[in-house]
C-alpha cells in the first residue's frame, strides 16, 4: 500500500501544528514519540521458539521547545495550582496540514514531562529545551 503523499511529496515540518493545554505551541521546534510493546520468544522443547509472547505497552518521547514555550508551560501549570510543568498531564495533538487539505492527526494522551531542563551558553541566539515525557497512549491518525 502506498503512503499518503501531497503532490508526490512527504509531509514537511512546515505542515505540522501543535496544540496542548488549549493553545497552539508555536515554540515547538522538534518532537519524537513512540509506542513500544514488550515481546519475547517463547521457548519449549527443541531449538526454535514456539510463539511470541506479548507484554505491556509503553509510550514515550521528547518535545523540544524554545525558552518562551517552556515558560508558557510552567505558567499554565502554576495557573492550575501546580508547582511547574513536571506536575501536569496534558494531551498533545499534532496535526499535519497538507496544502491540498489532507489532514493527519496524532494524539499523545496524558503526556507527563519527566525532566525540566534549563540553561544557555555563550553565543546562543536562542534557548532550546528537550522535554522527555511518558504518556498513557499514542493514537496515530486519529479520526481516519
Amino acid at each position: 500500500m502506498d503512503g499518503i503523499k501531497i503532490n508526490g511529496q512527504e509531509y514537511a515540518w512546515g505542515d505540522l501544528s501543535f496544540v496542548a493545554l488549549g493553545r497552539t505551541l508555536g515554540g515547538a521546534i522538534a518532537v519524537d514519540y513512540k509506542a513500544k510493546k514488550e515481546k519475547k520468544a517463547l521457548h519449549a522443547s527443541g531449538r526454535d521458539p514456539r510463539a511470541i509472547q506479548h507484554g505491556k505497552r509503553e509510550y514515550e518521547g521528547t518535545l523540544t521547545v524554545l525558552q518562551s514555550e517552556l515558560i508558557a508551560l510552567n505558567r499554565a501549570a502554576r495557573q492550575k495550582g501546580y508547582k511547574d510543568a513536571l506536575d501536569i498531564e496534558f494531551d498533545l495533538i499534532m496535526a499535519y496540514l497538507a496544502p491540498n487539505g489532507v489532514i493527519t492527526t496524532d494524539k499523545v494522551v496524558k503526556l507527563s514531562i519527566t525532566e525540566l531542563p534549563s540553561g544557555m551558553k555563550e553565543g546562543d541566539m536562542n534557548s532550546e529545551h528537550a522535554l522527555p515525557f511518558v504518556a498513557l497512549d499514542i493514537k496515530y491518525d486519529v479520526g481516519n
